[in-house]
């Protein structure tokens, strides 16, 4: 079996995630009054713009580790991507369009161009044109 150097890096990232959860759910506890009826739209919606874009941060971070290494492995992906959501209070990471756009992100921040890019969006998304829509967003929000 094995070793693959993304690994480190992401242990690295959900450790930091799940303590950055502590206070985020402490702080949204009191809060509670108004926000049970948007549960049907992106989990993101109710949280801050400081909130999101530390998720975003994280989600960039560990997808361009994993992106940077030889074989793309959508289950070993998405279950990083989950555990990263999980701890940031986001139950539906593949609905939920901070998490698509970051993905995109990452994907611009590890120059990943041309049909690489399109297969690994292609592949992320699931073949879903919403989701592909919000990862090329992402992408292009990084213009360098």
């Amino acid at each position: 079996m094995q070793n693959k150097p993304f690994l480190f890096p992401a242990l690295i990232i959900v450790s930091l995630a799940q303590g950055c959860s502590f206070s985020h759910s402490s702080e949204s506890s009191s809060d509670s009054s108004g926000s049970s009826s948007t549960s049907s739209g992106s989990s993101s919606s109710s949280k801050s713009s400081k909130d999101t874009e530390e998720y975003q941060l994280q989600v960039m971070s560990y997808a361009s580790a994993y992106l940077s290494t030889a074989d793309f492995d959508r289950f070993a992906f998405s279950r990083g991507i989950s555990q990263i959501a999980t701890a940031n209070g986001i139950t539906n990471w593949e609905d939920d369009d901070a998490t698509m756009i970051a993905i995109g992100r990452a994907l611009k921040k590890s120059n990943i161009t041309g049909s690489a890019y399109e297969s690994y969006k292609d592949k992320i998304a699931n073949s879903d044109k919403d989701r592909m829509e919000l990862i090329q967003k992402g992408y292009e929000m990084n213009k360098d």
